[in-house]
């Protein structure tokens, strides 16, 4: 027996978009750790950066797309008999979430703007995004400008797997654990 209905579910819109950005943020945090730890002789570390930053500008523009229908949307309400402090975490988490699926893509997108040549390594003239070239912001080509956006880039991103697994944790929790009428994550189902 379900324990909630239709009208207790988050719009389709908000459905969709909530399970696409889990996967594409998850595979993303994952291929950026991959790339990484990739030496820098490698040839496929820098097609694969492009195929990063690709996913990562498709990232940022669902983001909007997602806070476009959030705020035009009605969600369903909370359970009352989620504790207070559960809800509080609930919201910290979304803001962060939030915060961080906007700070992530322009981040890098600042590293790779500020991305100097280097000898043996391709020019980065434009941000490829399944071909299309944008274009660069216009910062100053700086390596020690790159490397600071990337290892702040790269934080965040860790920030993000520690927010994401107390999110899913939460989900889970309420799911499993709680009484029928709190489980939060067959409203997103």
């Amino acid at each position: 027996m379900a324990h909630s209905q239709s009208h207790d579910k988050f719009p389709a819109p908000m459905r969709v978009l909530h399970w696409s950005m889990a996967f594409l943020l998850i595979g993303m945090l994952a291929f950026g750790l991959y790339i990484h730890e990739l030496p820098l002789e490698d040839p496929s570390k820098f097609l694969l950066y492009e195929w990063h930053r690709a996913f990562g500008v498709l990232a940022f523009a669902l983001v909007i797309v997602r806070l476009a229908v959030r705020l035009n949307a009605s969600a369903p309400a909370v359970p009352q008999g989620i504790a207070w402090y559960e809800r509080r975490a609930a919201k910290v988490a979304q803001i962060l979430l939030y915060a961080a699926m906007l700070g992530m893509p322009l981040l890098g997108y600042i590293a790779s703007s500020a991305v100097p040549e280097f000898p043996g390594v391709p020019p980065l003239n434009a941000i490829w995004f399944f071909g299309l070239d944008l274009p660069l912001l216009p910062v100053e080509k700086n390596y020690d400008t790159t490397k600071v956006f990337i290892t702040i880039h790269k934080y965040v991103g860790y920030a993000m797997i520690a927010v994401i697994a107390a999110h899913a944790a939460g989900a889970l929790k309420h799911r499993f654990l709680d009484k029928p009428e709190n489980d939060v994550l067959s409203k997103m189902l």
